[in-house]
């Protein structure tokens, strides 16, 4: 007999010789040891009794398995009695007491089979937070490559019986290698269910954080959110909501009272004091802000509209097309004092909130225009509104409105690099600028725009007046974010370090003294929470979900590649690593590029986890090629026009390179992936070179012309990306770089992903390809998501659209077909 000794592990597998014969039948695995927690103080006559069972055992194993995860010698507390995890044979199982297993599972690839457990009483097998059903003593088991905590609950040995546990797999293949002691890989559940800060408020005063949580527990199968306003001196929680969590808080500008929104009441919270109702039974109110005066607030009242007709519907506009559009957002202000509420502005199209000057006498707000007369379609007044006189006065119009602020004299605008009469662009004449590479713009009272931020490679995001008159900025900047201050005296901008690689959120209070809090991940690091002191540079952690969410979780390195293309451009990525890597070894590789013009950014987590595809046994390249924002605007300008022209180029230059110079990846198991305009680019990719094993397009562009028309929103993207190409005026674009035109060069494996419901890019995108490599008799696979749009957003689809990529990748650069076939027989 062979054997395998993993740690405290032995397993005793099929002779290695019968595994060569094609003829006989799989010899089971026999599992001989485990991780054992027994003893736990609850008579088992009583619980084999109770008709609460289930709910007990599953009470038992949301705490082991939500707690830290088990390792011999750790200590379990039960009603004040402590029990030691150790090392056990399933034979040492203790009669009559309640015990639990855990057998840490690590699987190579994609595994099937069945764990057949004999000699318990009576037992019950949880995994990924699924209560798993036993027939006859055999759970049915599909494992993809990675790690899977199996947890089994059971009252002790049957009688003149001895506990056993033997895998029986599909083939020879399957195999499972228990690893008592080993960390956890990162995997799907636990990216989507983490508990993390979506959203953060700083008092003023800079003393108090407030932090909104959401998370997922499957095994109660309950969505998870909370509210926490910690002080900033000494980061404790001073008060807590864990029960109609508010969807918003305001403190009051002297930070004495907080004005918490909790479902469609808003409450004032005095420090000192007993809550009052404000505002009771009032739907669709949001936005609030409180006036500097800090006798009222401000805030967004949407009115819905109503259907006209239940038989037919006429599209008044493209935007139209976009649902609630119809609905009407106005500004109105509520009297802290009496709650009298008085309308603020009033009309057709509904209003947005930008700023309110510092003296509370002025705001700007920004309205829609319907007007196609140009790039990009679409048109937005900027008004000031006198607070006193409620009369509008109209500060001009433009095509792109990123944000605005008041400014010591005039004010702050955010649009692209081509605003009209101003100097944002420094492209040369030969080339059209990106008007996603947003600028920062100084506009005077008259509507005369002068740019600051000609020399500012980073593309800003947003900005936030101080106190003082400074600027605070965030930015795309190349594969990151970053923060910084721009001081308008000097006319600089200074960096922050928040250390964070991809800033995902910044609060600043406006004492004199500012605080800002920041969050944000790394690319193998997820979120942290920051505390800065602006002007002293100091910088404390608030949170980090590495110690609470990703306790025991080891991820694989991810390291900087760049290359220097034909044309002496140095073009920027990285690569993830497994996290078992071991540099002799050789591994398949995937390439995934950028969807629309942003960059792929450092964010731990997000739509496409890399490093969820690194655990299962993938290396996967991450580059930035041409027409990309945050790289400055000559690099983001190759986007314009263009249509995968010269991205395509980086790519594939990309990729020959990173194989050329990383002997543990090979050229013949290499996939490529890209997700909207990253999939159209896969399809395009397809039509220019053969060098890909396999792809994968997800909601990707197949015929320009069906996009720029069918998209709710893809004549406005088209008005950037083709800018001032029309089917009429420049057909040679929109056929020469519309994949479908040359679907008969494809000759990859390609899988199609979409949303049925995408409203962006529309499934028929996919359709279109998937009918004419049909028809070609070429590999294609169209896979689609009901009721999901441009983005798969259920979470149990999400982790079927996960496993769908990585299935079809094991299919074509593993050889391993199987788990395909298991999610896509040919019957379904």
């Amino acid at each position: 007999m062979r054997t395998l000794l993993l740690g405290t592990l032995l397993l005793i597998l099929s002779p290695l010789v019968l595994a060569e014969e094609a003829d006989t039948e799989v010899e089971a695995q026999v599992i001989a040891d485990l991780l054992a927690l027994e003893g736990i103080p609850l008579p088992t006559e009583r619980l084999d009794d109770s008709d609460k069972r289930d709910e007990i055992e599953r009470a038992i194993y949301r705490q082991l398995a939500e707690g830290p995860r088990p390792t011999e010698g750790a200590s379990s507390e039960w009603f004040g009695q402590s029990i030691d995890w150790r090392a056990a044979a399933p034979a040492d199982a203790q009669a009559d007491t309640l015990g639990v297993w855990m057998l840490p599972i690590r699987t190579e690839r994609f595994v099937q089979g069945s764990l057949e457990v004999t000699g318990l009483e009576r037992f019950s097998a949880y995994l990924a937070g699924d209560k798993l059903a036993a027939s006859d003593g055999k759970l049915e088991l599909a494992l993809p490559a990675g790690t899977h905590d199996l947890w089994l609950i059971h009252t002790g040995p049957a009688e003149d019986a001895e506990p056993s546990l033997s895998f029986q797999g599909k083939t020879e293949a399957d195999r499972l290698t228990i690893q008592p002691g080993a960390p956890a890989w990162v995997t799907p559940e636990r990216l989507t269910n983490a508990e993390t800060v979506n959203a953060m408020v700083i008092s003023p005063d800079g003393e108090q954080l407030a932090l909104r949580f959401s998370g997922r527990s499957d095994i109660a199968d309950l969505d998870i959110a909370r509210l926490e306003i910690r002080r900033t001196d000494d980061n404790e929680i001073v008060r807590r909501w864990t029960d109609n969590v508010p969807s918003s808080i305001a403190w009051s500008p002297d930070s004495r009272t907080l004005a918490v929104q909790q479902g469609n009441n808003l409450w004032l919270y005095p420090n000192e004091g007993a809550p009052r109702l404000l505002l009771a039974n009032q739907e669709r109110l949001g936005g609030w802000q409180w006036h500097p005066d800090g006798d009222s607030l401000i805030f967004s009242w949407t009115e819905e509209a109503e259907a006209a007709n239940e038989q037919r519907r006429r599209v008044r506009s493209l935007e139209d097309r976009w649902a609630g559009f119809r609905n009407q957002a106005q500004l109105f202000q509520v009297d802290v004092a009496s709650g009298l509420i008085r309308p603020l502005t009033q009309g057709e199209m509904g209003v947005n909130l930008l700023d309110v000057s510092p003296s509370g006498d002025r705001l700007l707000i920004q309205e829609r225009i319907i007007d196609y007369a140009a790039p990009p379609h679409s048109l937005w007044r900027l008004s000031e509104l006198d607070m006193a006189s409620l009369e509008t006065r109209e500060i001009g119009q433009f095509r792109m409105l990123g944000g605005a602020l008041f400014a010591d004299e005039g004010y702050w605008l955010l649009s692209g690099p081509g605003l009209p009469g101003a100097d944002g662009a420094t492209t040369g004449e030969d080339l059209t600028p990106n008007e996603y590479d947003t600028q920062l713009y100084r506009l005077s009272a008259d509507g005369e725009a002068r740019s600051v931020s000609r020399d500012f490679d980073p593309s800003i995001n947003e900005a936030h007046r101080l106190p003082d008159g400074r600027l605070l900025i965030s930015a795309t900047h190349g594969e990151g974010g970053m923060l910084a201050v721009f001081d308008p005296r000097r006319s600089r901008f200074e960096e922050v370090e928040t250390g964070v690689e991809v800033l995902e959120q910044f609060v600043a209070s406006e004492g004199s003294r500012v605080k800002v809090a920041v969050r944000g991940s790394d690319a193998n690091r997820p979120q942290r929470v920051h505390l800065i002191d602006l002007d002293r540079g100091q910088r404390e952690v608030v949170l980090d979900t590495r110690d609470t969410e990703y306790r025991g979780v080891e991820l694989g390195p991810v390291e900087p590649w760049r290359f220097v293309n034909r044309d002496g451009i140095e073009i920027d990525g990285r690569y993830y690593l497994p996290p078992d890597f071991d540099p002799g070894e050789t591994y398949p590789l995937i390439v995934y590029y950028y969807g629309g013009t942003m960059p792929v950014g450092r964010a731990f987590t997000g739509r496409y986890p890399f490093n969820l595809w690194a655990a299962r046994g993938y290396v996967i390249y991450v580059l930035q090629p041409h027409g990309t924002i945050g790289y400055g605007q000559d690099f983001s300008a190759a986007h314009v026009n263009a249509w995968g022209r010269i991205t395509a180029d980086d790519i594939i230059e990309g990729a020959e390179k990173f194989i050329a110079e990383h002997d543990f990846v090979t050229e013949d198991a290499v996939g490529n992936i890209g997700a909207s305009y990253g999939g159209f680019m896969t399809m395009y990719l397809a039509t220019r070179t053969d060098m890909f094993t396999a792809s994968i397009s997800h909601a990707g562009i197949s015929t320009l012309t069906s996009y720029w028309g069918e998209g709710w929103w893809g004549y406005g993207y088209s008005g950037i990306a083709s800018r001032d190409s029309f089917p009429w005026n420049n057909p040679e674009l929109y056929v020469e770089q519309s994949p479908i035109y040359s679907a008969d060069r494809i000759t990859t494996p390609l899988l199609l992903l979409t949303g049925d419901s995408d409203t962006n890019v529309p499934p028929g995108e996919s359709d279109t390809m998937f009918t004419a490599l049909k028809l070609l008799g070429r590999d294609v696979e169209l896979i689609e998501f009901p009721g999901e749009d441009h983005w798969i957003l259920d979470r149990e689809k999400r982790y079927v659209w996960w496993d769908t990529i990585i299935a079809w990748f094991d299919k074509h650069l593993k050889q391993e077909p199987e788990w395909w076939e298991y999610l896509y027989s040919e019957t379904e």
